[in-house]
């Protein structure tokens, strides 16, 4: 449809405005130009208008003055254009009740104001001709009249009231209580944000946790809620195929992929509200969006920029409001960093969310199967840190990585402790024999003592230093040595007590 717009049609306008600011500018000049550097001549109504703004414009560019008529005249009959701005007399009384300069940017938003409405004229016609006219491509002209339509919903917004509410009226009301996904990770309604590295193991980490609550089964020791997931994927499918065999996904009727090739054209906020509606139509309470930045559209700087980061939220804070849990995916700075700032790009990412989630490689040399996952949270059930380790049946917690490591050097140091109290082994040796870190050994020394299962000997000095050994082996002349007696020729074996 034509932008051309005439006096004779029925759209939004005004000619005073549209008069006012051409006047400003010839009597202004660079004093306007601030005010008018966003216009351009396809927002005036009348082609008089946009033909004299548009050479305003050139002479602009070509550091002369706005405000001379005369190279405003040369510069119209050099490009034959004088007619078409309305001719000599029409242009000499632009400046008539001489407009006030310091009130151009008020006349501009009048004109942008009216500018926008005739653009969504036009879009509303477009769209009612589109519908009108769909025949077997129904599917793909709902798609365009979605893509067309993006930019009402920014946009428009309804008049209310804002409700005011005191502390005493809050604590009088109902509590509204948190519905999880996945126990302290994911809830309904919130947006949880999933940063590792490239190759750490995210994408097989949401792979389990989508697989567990397909069935609502246990994660990470938590009951998961049942629920279907939408999946939005940057992979190839042949890449992806491979994820979800794994995870035993596939084959499955309550999972739904979109991959980003098949968005190609669509703008963000666009795509969110299709995968939103997905959701409605399929019962899902998880949204999986991987990764946040592929699909957003955020290129070079753009991820940097809070703005940039901001606009792409704001459909997602939109479709959280719609009672779906969501988990945005994004790769991690190689340098890493403190929680919630370790992210690629502007940390306004991590402000936006409800719940931070890392997932790294334990210090050390630990098993490959081992993750830490640190957790930054609006929400007190989310711990700080925990430990997990892959197996065949899915994630599962091994705690907070502390005190797992306490339990494990627990096992190390009983598996090496010696079984009498005749050979018994100060720290030093305990430590050497079970390569327990020394720190770590005195911790667990310490809670095996307290719980009973290690004994010790000596006074703890120089020369007597203390000495440790299996609890229950002690050889002393009553003490029993594997179901015997030490001493003595009895051979009926003493029940421990």
């Amino acid at each position: 449809m034509s932008n051309d717009f005439t006096i004779e049609r029925p759209l939004p306008h005004n000619l005073e405005a549209e008069r006012a600011i051409l006047g400003a500018i010839l009597l202004g000049g660079s004093d306007t130009d601030e005010a008018t550097s966003n216009l351009q001549s396809t927002d005036f109504f009348l082609s008089h208008h946009r033909v004299i703004f548009r050479h305003m414009c050139i002479l602009r560019e070509r550091r002369k003055p706005t405000n001379d008529p005369v190279l405003l005249y040369d510069s119209l009959t050099e490009m034959n254009e004088l007619d078409a701005a309305g001719g000599i007399a029409y242009v000499s009384q632009l400046a008539a009740g001489l407009p006030r300069v310091t009130n151009v940017a008020h006349y501009v938003e009048i004109v942008e104001v009216k500018t926008r409405l005739r653009e969504r004229a036009h879009m509303a016609q477009k769209i009612q001709e589109m519908a009108l006219s769909a025949n077997g491509n129904s599917f793909e002209v709902l798609r365009e009249i979605e893509m067309l339509s993006a930019h009402f919903k920014e946009e428009v917004g309804q008049k209310r009231i804002l409700n005011f509410r005191s502390g005493a009226e809050i604590a009088m009301a109902t509590d509204e209580p948190i519905e999880w996904i996945v126990p302290g990770f994911v809830v309904k309604g919130g947006i949880t944000e999933l940063g590792a590295k490239v190759k750490a193991g995210k994408t097989t980490l949401i792979m389990k946790l989508v697989r567990a609550v397909a069935d609502g089964l246990d994660f990470f020791g938590e009951q998961t809620l049942k629920t279907p997931t939408v999946y939005l994927t940057e992979q190839p499918i042949v890449s992806f195929r491979q994820a979800l065999e794994r995870a035993g996904l596939l084959g499955r009727a309550d999972f739904y992929l979109l991959q980003h090739s098949d968005t190609q054209g669509m703008s963000w906020p666009g795509v969110v509200a299709e995968a939103v509606r997905e959701c409605k139509r399929v019962g899902a309470m998880l949204l999986v969006i991987d990764t946040l930045p592929q699909f957003a559209g955020l290129k070079g700087d753009s991820e940097n920029n809070s703005g940039d980061a901001l606009a792409a939220m704001e459909p997602i804070l939109q479709a959280a409001a719609a009672g779906i849990g969501i988990i945005l995916v994004r790769h991690e700075r190689k340098s890493g960093g403190d929680i919630g700032d370790s992210g690629r790009g502007s940390s306004a990412f991590a402000g936006a969310v409800d719940i931070v989630l890392s997932l790294r490689r334990p210090e050390g040399n630990g098993k490959k199967t081992l993750r830490v996952l640190h957790a930054l949270s609006r929400f007190s059930e989310t711990p700080a840190e925990l430990l997990v380790e892959l197996t065949e049946s899915g994630y599962i917690s091994l705690g907070e990585p502390k005190e797992a490591a306490l339990r494990e050097a627990e096992d190390s140091i009983l598996a090496v402790a010696p079984r009498s109290e005749a050979e018994a082994v100060d720290i030093r040796e305990l430590v050497e024999s079970s390569e327990v870190p020394r720190a770590t050994a005195q911790r667990a020394v310490k809670k095996l003592e307290e719980k009973g299962a290690l004994s010790r000997v000596g006074k703890g000095t120089k020369g007597k230093p203390f000495l440790y050994f299996l609890t229950g082996n002690r050889f002393c002349p009553t003490s029993d040595i594997e179901g015997q007696k030490e001493s003595g020729n009895e051979t009926d074996p003493k029940p421990m007590s």
